[in-house]
């Protein structure tokens, strides 16, 4: 989906539609290039796309196409990496509503892998209190369901705190009510929340 400074099904972007029902899944091993093989991110700056959830994915991917997220110049990490890097939002706005939910079905419904990091302990138990009382609602059974929200549990840290200050600034548009959350965490807050989410691998 990037993320966000990542590539989020870049050669999708870059192809008409009709080129999508085709060739799907030499459109889905392109996505790869970025987001790591079936959308398994192995860059901490890159999210895992797959098992965010079809509904999510498909949000984020009209947000692309809406401008509503950052859209930074995103290189590839896999396959043919002298691939020129690529700028989401230009393209996504080639996308067709048909598109959209092809891919966000493709991705959305296989499993998502937690990333294995490194955490602190402690830091992770308070971050555990700060999700339950803040965030639970909208990121189910510890982050690690895509209801209303993404999978947090296991994503990237290195990503997720890329992202968090440009909700802040409005760069990466959220709900109101997570923007008003995240701006009443203390920077100590947001790091035990990190520790947490890293923690999750099961």
């Amino acid at each position: 989906m990037n993320s966000i400074q990542t590539c989020l099904l870049v050669s999708v972007l870059a192809l008409p539609g009709a080129v999508l029902g085709a060739d799907f899944a030499t459109l889905a091993e392109d996505c790869n290039g970025c987001h790591g093989p079936q959308g398994v991110s192995a860059d901490g700056d890159i999210p895992s796309i797959a098992g965010q959830g079809t509904a999510y994915i498909a949000s984020s991917l009209h947000s692309f196409r809406e401008w509503g997220r950052p859209c930074k110049m995103s290189t590839y990490r896999h396959g043919d990496t002298s691939r020129p890097a690529v700028k989401m939002c230009k393209l996504v706005a080639d996308l067709t509503d048909g598109d959209i939910e092809a891919i966000s079905k493709h991705y959305g419904e296989m499993k998502f892998v937690p990333a294995k990091q490194e955490f602190d302990a402690a830091k992770a138990a308070a971050g555990a209190q700060l999700h339950q009382t803040h965030c639970e609602a909208c990121h189910e059974q510890g982050g690690k369901v895509a209801a209303r929200g993404p999978v947090l549990a296991g994503q990237w840290v290195p990503y997720l705190e890329t992202t968090i200050p440009q909700t802040l600034t409005g760069e990466h548009l959220v709900p109101p009510l997570m923007e008003r959350e995240l701006a009443d965490f203390s920077a100590d807050e947001i790091d035990a929340l990190m520790n947490y989410y890293a923690s999750r691998r099961d």
